[in-house]
C-alpha cells in the first residue's frame, strides 16, 4: 500500500470545518447582537429618541441585516463549501497509492 501524501486524519479536517461554521456562526451572532442594540437605543425613549431620526436608523438597520449580513452569511457558506471541497479533494489525494 502506498505512503499518505498528505496524512492528515478525518477527524482533523472535521474539527477545521467545526472551527470555521462556529467562527462564522459566532460573528453573525456577534452582528445581529449589535444591530438589535441599536434598535432598542433608538427606540428607547429612555436613550434617543427623534422620530425622523430614529425611523431612519431602523430603516438602516434593516438593510443592513437583510443586504449586508445576507451577503456576509452567503459568503461564509461558500467559503465553508470551498474549504470541505478542498478537505474532500486532500482526502482523495491522501488515499492514492503512488
Amino acid at each position: 500500500m502506498g505512503q499518505s501524501v498528505v496524512n492528515l486524519r478525518e477527524a482533523e479536517y472535521q474539527a477545521v470545518m467545526t472551527e470555521l461554521e462556529t467562527m462564522h456562526e459566532n460573528q453573525l451572532q456577534t452582528i445581529r447582537a449589535v444591530i438589535e442594540q441599536i434598535k432598542e437605543m433608538v427606540t428607547s425613549k429612555d436613550v434617543f429618541s427623534t422620530i425622523e431620526t430614529s425611523a431612519n436608523i431602523g430603516n438602516l438597520l434593516c438593510k443592513i441585516d437583510f443586504n449586508v449580513v445576507g451577503l456576509l452569511e452567503q459568503a461564509f457558506q461558500d467559503s465553508e463549501a470551498g474549504v470541505a471541497n478542498m478537505i474532500e479533494t486532500t482526502m482523495i489525494t491522501d488515499s492514492i497509492s503512488c
